[in-house]
């Protein structure tokens, strides 16, 4: 069985260009309709203010050319030369210091007033400086009542429409950015396609126009790369399919070989050099299955035996102990069982196995390997020690961990190497509880 990590999340490009531009139109908008109500609300008394200078300043033209003009009055408007003229009701709430020349005098009597009533009047008072050095203060009265009246109605109105045509603004914009977004985005999508979907059959086709300058320098450096890798591959394959199969004719003729000299009567020296022939003649032997492993990936991995794990993987261990001769290296063989039987492919345990034992074998010069066999889970580990009795990682994995994970890969087979904080490497190997031969139950006779 297979295990995957978790994939970092990622974000798509025309997404994070879309909802960022789509947040910055709408938080203007919302400030722009707060805004605008505040001054649909409250901006009356600021039209009011600009209302009664004009009404000022039209009647310092009006004396240029009357001298005896009457003093400005109107609907709700009236003019007075002194603050004691003012109606009784302002003067009870305001003094001569509160007017400022050309400032805005705003007083709600409703506020002081016992008893709320409609008809309190609101007083508007506009202080201005004639040309001639006179003062005049023109005032303009409202009443409470009057927030109910047609103008005041139509005002509120008008600041509440600005809420749905901020809507509509939102829902123009958004359809606007919709359709440059797409026109933003489809290019670098369409790259992303065409990498997604650039094979060794595809790097023959011309290379798409993709509308942007970069992103065809990106299309380009992509498929250059796509091909060197390609190239690379079909030269290193055609390499390991030729070299293996060249190496097949001498070790073919050193077994014969050995096979006939071992029929013939041998001395001790003569046997241990045979016995080293052989060893060297099998790992010439097994090096080769992995080149061809590596050279064709359609490799055929044998048909499903029934298997003894732990003696299979004891057989191994004796196999390749020769690989410790001459070396501080001791290893132990841990089963939790001798009985576990799985049924797989011999040929392929057999280069599963050998590689991980060799492996550890190998990148041993003086330590420990530990080898433990719990259910289908083999766990072979080795640590390396120093003269000074400190320890090391190994450097590198070697073919065969390589080919280990390329023969896991395609039978769904678990391994996992992990590097140890005191040295070596440990690396679990688990064909699966499918391969598990459960054993049949016994029966029982009365």
């Amino acid at each position: 069985m297979n295990t995957t990590c978790c994939a970092p999340k990622t974000r798509s490009f025309s997404r994070f260009v879309r909802n960022y531009v789509l947040l910055g139109l709408v938080v203007t908008l919302v400030l722009y309709t707060a805004v605008l109500n505040f001054y649909m609300l409250y901006g009356k008394w600021m039209v009011a203010a600009f209302q009664l200078q004009l009404i000022a300043e039209q009647y310092d033209d009006q004396l240029a050319r009357d001298p005896d003009a009457p003093l400005p009055k109107g609907f709700n408007i009236e003019s007075f030369e002194r603050f004691d003229e003012l109606p009784a009701e302002l003067r009870a709430h305001a003094r001569p210091n509160d007017l400022e020349l050309n400032e805005l005098f705003y007083i709600n009597t409703d506020q002081y007033a016992d008893q709320k009533d409609p008809e309190n009047p609101i007083f508007l008072v506009f202080p201005h400086q004639l040309a001639d050095g006179r003062e005049i203060l023109i005032l303009q009265t409202y009443h409470v009542g009057d927030g109910e009246s047609v103008f005041f109605e139509r005002l509120h109105n008008l600041a509440l429409l600005s809420i749905p045509f901020a809507m509509a603004v939102i829902g123009i914009f958004a359809w606007f950015l919709w359709i440059i977004g797409k026109r933003l985005t489809k290019p670098s999508e369409n790259l992303q396609d065409w990498a997604n979907n650039l094979t060794t059959e595809r790097l023959a086709d011309p290379i798409p126009d993709f509308g942007f300058e970069e992103l065809n320098d990106v299309a380009r450096e992509l498929h250059r790369s796509v091909n060197q890798i390609d190239q690379f591959v079909a030269r290193e394959r055609e390499f390991l399919r030729q070299a293996s199969h060249e190496l097949r004719t001498p070790v073919t003729i050193v077994s014969g070989n050995v096979e006939l000299l071992e029929k013939s009567p041998l001395n001790q020296t003569q046997s241990r050099v045979m016995t080293r022939i052989k060893r060297a003649n099998r790992n010439m032997q097994q090096l080769l299955e992995t080149l061809l492993w590596l050279g064709r990936d359609n490799a055929p991995v044998g048909s499903t035996e029934h298997i003894s794990f732990a003696a299979f993987i004891e057989q191994e261990i004796s196999d390749l102990s020769y690989l410790t001769d001459g070396k501080h290296v001791t290893c132990s063989f841990i089963p939790d069982s001798e009985d576990t039987v799985i049924a797989t492919s011999r040929a392929a345990l057999m280069i599963v196995i050998s590689n991980l034992i060799r492996n550890a074998f190998q990148h041993t010069p003086k330590g420990q390997v530990t080898i433990t066999l719990n259910g289908t889970a083999l766990t072979v580990k080795n640590t390396i020690s120093t003269c000074t009795g400190e320890y090391t990682t190994p450097q590198g994995e070697g073919i065969g961990l390589q080919l280990v994970r390329r023969i896991c890969a395609r039978l769904n087979w678990h391994c996992t190497p992990t590097h140890l904080q005191n040295g070596g490497m440990s690396v679990t190997f688990d064909p699966g509880a499918d391969t598990l031969v459960k054993p049949e139950p016994e029966l029982v006779t009365s």
